[in-house]
């Protein structure tokens, strides 16, 4: 019964996570995270751990030490997600509409932004990245959805970064696309 209720949750979360996460993508203004797009991405990251810990669950018997690690890494990439949400709300209450004033913002954060935001930012998409050459090899995905995965593992910060609003939106449904399959393939089809 515990199981059942611990892989209903990385079922969920699979769909939850990046489903939120194309939902936040609507709300941002002019490349910066409004609070609406930011409590929202909040939500998306909080589902992500959960994800995350049902995708490594997958390959702990096949790749143990790095089911622990990976997963470790990966946690600390959700809380960028999280700090990037919580920004979004801040930019809104201190009237921060463009990107220019809320990157000068950003960059008077120091060390404490560094370790905050920009270290854990990059590996949440690395962790995608990793994980899906990972399911692969354990054989746990067919290729073609791993290499789908893995693209829009790249694309998250390829858009993100520079803010390219269209590949945002095509990156969240590549993400949301390949996070679907994989959710029922690994834990809807079982009774």
């Amino acid at each position: 019964m515990e199981k059942q209720v611990q892989k209903s949750l990385w079922l969920a979360s699979m769909i939850l996570a990046p489903l939120l996460l194309t939902i936040c993508q609507f709300f941002w203004k002019n490349g910066v995270l409004t609070g609406t797009a930011g409590w929202i991405q909040v939500l998306s990251f909080l589902f992500w751990i959960f994800a995350f810990q049902g995708m490594f669950e997958l390959v702990k018997e096949r790749f143990p030490k790095y089911a622990v690690w990976g997963f470790f890494l990966a946690v600390y990439g959700c809380l960028a997600g999280n700090n990037f949400g919580v920004e979004g709300i801040y930019n809104e209450a201190l009237h921060l509409t463009d990107i220019e004033t809320a990157t000068e913002m950003r960059s008077k954060f120091g060390t404490g932004g560094l370790l905050a935001f920009f270290l854990p930012g990059i590996l949440c998409p690395l962790s995608w990245l990793v994980l899906g050459i990972q399911l692969l090899r354990a054989r746990k995905i067919d290729t073609w959805l791993a290499v789908l995965f893995m693209f829009a593992a790249v694309a998250f910060p390829v858009s993100r970064m520079p803010r390219i609003e269209w590949l945002a939106h095509l990156d969240n449904a590549m993400l949301l696309l390949s996070m679907v399959l994989m959710a029922w393939k690994f834990y809807g089809n079982r009774g």
